[in-house]
């Protein structure tokens, strides 16, 4: 699943990247998500939601254990 955001002046194209078949749906990488661009559903999968609102902090990268998400900066 990706998305794409470049709705924030200064902030870089950013597209989110989750591999669901990597993902094991611990929730980490949404309760860390500050801009709350990440979220876990009622049933454990891991969403991309107001994604828009991503800066491109890489905190759900660094925080994922099973290294499921990625994130790409694309050039203007």
């Amino acid at each position: 699943m990706a998305v794409s955001s470049d709705c924030v002046p200064g902030i870089k194209e950013t597209v989110v990247t989750i591999n669901s078949s990597w993902c094991k749906k611990c929730g980490i990488c949404a309760a860390f998500c500050k801009k709350k661009v990440l979220v876990q559903h009622k049933n454990k999968t891991i969403g991309i939601e107001n994604s828009e609102n991503c800066v491109g902090c890489k905190t759900c990268i660094n925080l994922c254990p099973d290294y499921a998400i990625s994130l790409e900066v694309k050039e203007q």
